[in-house]
């Protein structure tokens, strides 16, 4: 009861209306940290190829370099492969220009520290909404008991 009173919850559809709201902010919360976890995942993806192809890069021009291509291929192979993976990758990323690692780092940086923010927000209003559940379970029950007494007087007067 000291719930309902310090949240001015005065009538059982003043409840309902406010587990509603609490779940619905959850569910924008929790929506919000997939799309926050989605664009690190394909940050950390596009970071990690255009290192490699940064790395792999002087050793893919030497290729087109060589006279002899075959045998510097053969030689170089395991690097080659990873330049044309990333490459392709960054291509399919719709990367027209390499952005700035440092800047793209830093973005991760601080994406990272907004999911923290988003999964801490997400976790209070999921206890919120474990702690209205519970309060309407509780009210649920009581009510509940409150009738049955009735329904046996009606079964015993009939």
């Amino acid at each position: 009861m000291n719930f309902l009173t310090e949240n001015k919850i005065e009538q059982y559809a003043d409840l309902v209306s406010r587990i509603e709201e609490v779940a619905a902010e959850s569910e924008q919360a929790a929506d919000a940290l997939k799309g926050a976890e989605k664009q690190l995942a394909d940050m950390a993806l596009l970071i990690k190829n255009i290192t490699t192809y940064k790395q792999t890069k002087p050793i893919a021009d030497a290729y087109r370099a060589a006279k002899d291509k075959p045998r510097f291929r053969r030689e170089n192979e395991s690097s080659l492969i990873l330049y044309e993976a990333a490459a392709k990758a960054i291509k399919a990323a719709d990367v027209q220009k390499l952005p700035n690692l440092a800047a793209l780092q830093s973005e991760y940086a601080a994406l990272g520290e907004q999911k923290k923010t988003l999964y801490a927000d997400y976790g209070k209003l999921k206890k919120r909404v474990m702690e209205y559940d519970v309060i309407k379970r509780n009210i649920d029950s009581i009510l509940r008991q409150d009738k049955e007494p009735e329904q046996s007087k009606e079964t015993e007067r009939g």
